[in-house]
């Protein structure tokens, strides 16, 4: 049994790892900070809400800074887009948020009250929660600074973007599909997405 938790303990670790290395801070002049994922190489999604302002600076786990630029923002499903220089960090792999199962664990990362890449995980409720089926409904507590971050399954891709709490124990995310979907609707459909390893 212990060599069981042990070997549970260290997946968690490496996954919270591999979470960390795509998630990026997202500063705003004036305005606080939220949290944003490196979707594919020079290109940060997060939350419409993050970046209320003009000019962004993205800022990696290493300290590492830049100027984003914003490319676009979609007020109804809560997104942004934000272009930065294409070697900047390590992009995320993406999942598909459409294979999600009610009872499957997720994990939600973000920068929750300025603690840089803090992990909570919980399980799906409704994987096509909200109009049109855009949101994922999760069991598990966002915090301010969440927003923005990933939502990950057990094998690290992203499967959404945090963006809101609903009640004290739903958290909901925009699903990667619709994410996707925005991006093609932006002319950006083209980004290469790189898959779990």
């Amino acid at each position: 049994m212990d060599d069981w938790l042990q070997d549970l303990s260290d997946s968690m670790a490496e996954l919270s790892e591999k979470a960390r290395s795509s998630l990026v801070t997202v500063l705003q002049q004036g305005a606080g900070a939220g949290s944003g994922v490196l979707w594919a190489p020079g290109w940060v999604v997060t939350n419409a809400h993050v970046v209320r302002r003009g000019r962004s600076i993205v800022r990696l786990a290493n300290g590492q800074e830049a100027t984003a630029r914003r490319r676009g923002k979609d007020l109804q499903h809560d997104l942004a887009i934000l272009e930065v220089d294409p070697d900047l960090g390590t992009p995320a792999a993406i999942g598909d948020s459409q294979a999600l199962r009610p009872g499957e664990w997720v994990y939600a990362i973000g920068n929750p009250w300025g603690v840089p890449g803090a992990m909570t995980a919980g399980i799906v409720i409704d994987g096509h929660a909200g109009s049109g089926g855009a949101l994922l409904a999760l069991d598990l507590h966002l915090r301010p600074g969440h927003s923005g971050g990933a939502v990950v399954n057990a094998r690290g891709e992203v499967v959404g973007i945090n963006t809101m709490m609903n009640g004290p124990d739903v958290g909901l995310a925009i699903s990667s599909a619709v994410v996707r979907r925005y991006l093609a609707e932006a002319g950006l459909g083209k980004i290469a997405f790189r898959r779990a390893a």
